[in-house]
C-alpha cells in the first residue's frame, strides 16, 4: 500500500499504454515530478490499441521497479484500464487529484480515441470521477518528445482548474491532449476541438509467418479519409500544427434516437 502524499503537492497518478520501459511515461514523470506526488502505475509491456479492455476472472500481479532507466513505480501485469483501477481500489490510501496517461508516441485524435489505452486510461478514471487527462504525441514528432513533455505541466494545471470550475459530478468529463508533428517552435497554438469521426480505411496485408502452421498473416494498414475541412476538430487542427484539447464524455447516448424511439411498444 502506498504511503500518505506530500501535504504540500497534488497526487498524481501516472499511466501509459506503452508500458513502463516506454520513453514517453519516463521524460512525462520527470517534467511532473517537480509538481507534484508522482505515483507511477504502469502495465509491464506494450498495451497499445487495447481500448477499455481490462482483465478479469485471471489475476493480476505487480511488483516494484527496480531499473535505473525507468520512474520509481510499479508495474502491473494488465492494461491501462487495469493499473488506473488497481491503483486507486487497492495500491493507493488516497484517490489521486489528477491521472495523467502517457505520454504515448502515435497520435489518439479522432475515433483513434475509441481505440487507445492511453485515452481509456483517462476514460476510466472520469468513472471514478477524477480529473483525468490522456497526453500523445505524433509518431512523427517523436524527436520532440522532451519539448512536448516540458508543456504537460502548464496544460494539466488548466485542465485541473477548468475541471474543478464545472463541479458537475452527472457531467463528467476527461481530456484529450495531442501534441503535432510539428517542430514546437513551429505550432499554431493550442486549440479546443470537437472529436473527429473521419473514417477509418481499415485493409489487411498479407505477410509470411514461420510461427504459424498455415505460413502466413494478416496485419492492418490504413489511414484516416474523408477528415473534415475545419479546424474545429481535432484531427484536422492537428494536421495544421495546433495542439489540440478535446472534453471527452462517456455518455454515448444517442439523444435523437430516443427521440425517435418514443412511440415504440410491445404488440
Amino acid at each position: 500500500m502506498i504511503g500518505p502524499p506530500s501535504l504540500e503537492k497534488p497526487i498524481l497518478l501516472l499511466t501509459n499504454d506503452d508500458g513502463m520501459f516506454a520513453p514517453g511515461i519516463r521524460v512525462l514523470y520527470e517534467k511532473m515530478v517537480g509538481d507534484a506526488t508522482v505515483i507511477v502505475v504502469a502495465p509491464d509491456r506494450e498495451q497499445s490499441g487495447v481500448g477499455h479492455a481490462f482483465t478479469f476472472n485471471v489475476p493480476i500481479h505487480y511488483e516494484k521497479t527496480a531499473a535505473d532507466h525507468v520512474p520509481p513505480g510499479y508495474i502491473v501485469s494488465g492494461t491501462p484500464v487495469d493499473c488506473v483501477k488497481f491503483a486507486v481500489s487497492h495500491l493507493m490510501k488516497k484517490h489521486p487529484d489528477v491521472i495523467i496517461s502517457g505520454l504515448n508516441l502515435g497520435e489518439n485524435s479522432g475515433l483513434s480515441a475509441f481505440y487507445s489505452g492511453t485515452v481509456a486510461a483517462a476514460r476510466e478514471g472520469a468513472f471514478w470521477d477524477i480529473t483525468s487527462i490522456a497526453f500523445s504525441l505524433c509518431i512523427e514528432g517523436k524527436e520532440h518528445l522532451d519539448a512536448y513533455a516540458a508543456m504537460t505541466p502548464a496544460i494539466m494545471k488548466q485542465l485541473v482548474l477548468a475541471d474543478k470550475k464545472r463541479n458537475k459530478k452527472e457531467d463528467r468529463i476527461f481530456y484529450n491532449v495531442n501534441f503535432p508533428a510539428c517542430k514546437p517552435s513551429n505550432i499554431r497554438g493550442i486549440k479546443v476541438t470537437q472529436q473527429s469521426r473521419a473514417f477509418f480505411d481499415d485493409r489487411y496485408e498479407r505477410i509470411e509467418v514461420a510461427t504459424h502452421r498455415t505460413g502466413e498473416g494478416f496485419v492492418i494498414t490504413g489511414e484516416k479519409i474523408d477528415i473534415e475541412k475545419s479546424d474545429d476538430y481535432d484531427s484536422r487542427a492537428l494536421m495544421n500544427g495546433f495542439i489540440t484539447i478535446t472534453p471527452l464524455s462517456f455518455d454515448a447516448t444517442a439523444r435523437e434516437g430516443v427521440e425517435a424511439l418514443k412511440e415504440i411498444k410491445l404488440n
